[in-house]
């Protein structure tokens, strides 16, 4: 059985698992992604410097939260952390949750594995979790993640004007929404 052979999978794909993030993925290669200024170019913990210690912190948080779930993203072939998805803050009572992800190995950048990635935690949301709604909000120069988005079904439905700094200059930010209504797994 395929399962058998991943480290302790949570949500299976095609090309990637999603599974517990564990003490063992606080290390350097992570830190690294979270201050190098090319992967973090698109999210809010590009704005101070991140420290093994302010990780590990993270990882505590994470693991006790009983609104976010935090996912690592593992290459299936090569069995290894590619980078996290994150659900949450999630709000039970109006079934509600905001996605995030960071792919931190630039080596699988531009794969098309973010629609396959975000895919499994929108089909785990709606269908293990029964949330009603999933928002995600992002950079408007973030135009691959707006695709990702649309392709799945979000719905862009404002823009934050000038929320933003990139390259010294206020671009704006995209507010984007999905109804478990609305969405169309793969196989129906």
């Amino acid at each position: 059985m395929e399962s058998e052979k991943l480290h302790n999978p949570f949500i299976i794909g095609d090309r990637v698992y999603l599974r517990p993030l564990e003490r063992s993925d606080i290390n350097e290669r992570y830190l690294y992604w979270l201050n190098d200024p090319e992967v973090n170019r698109y999210l809010e913990t590009g704005v101070f410097p991140q420290t093994l210690e302010s990780l590990e912190r993270f990882y505590e948080n994470q693991i006790s939260s009983h609104t976010d779930i935090v996912l690592a993203i593992i290459d299936k072939e090569k069995d290894v952390h590619i980078g996290n998805i994150k659900l949450g803050p999630i709000n039970w009572i109006k079934r509600r949750s905001y996605l995030g992800m960071l792919v931190g190995d630039k080596n699988y950048w531009g794969k098309g594995l973010g629609t396959e990635i975000r895919r499994l935690m929108v089909e785990y949301a709606f269908y293990r979790l029964n949330l009603h709604r999933i928002d995600s909000s992002m950079y408007a120069e973030h135009k691959a993640i707006i695709r990702v988005n649309e392709k799945l079904g979000f719905k862009v439905e404002g823009i934050v004007r000038e929320c933003v700094v990139i390259d010294g200059k206020y671009s704006n930010g995209v507010i984007m929404g999905l109804l478990r209504s609305e969405y169309k797994r793969e196989n129906e």
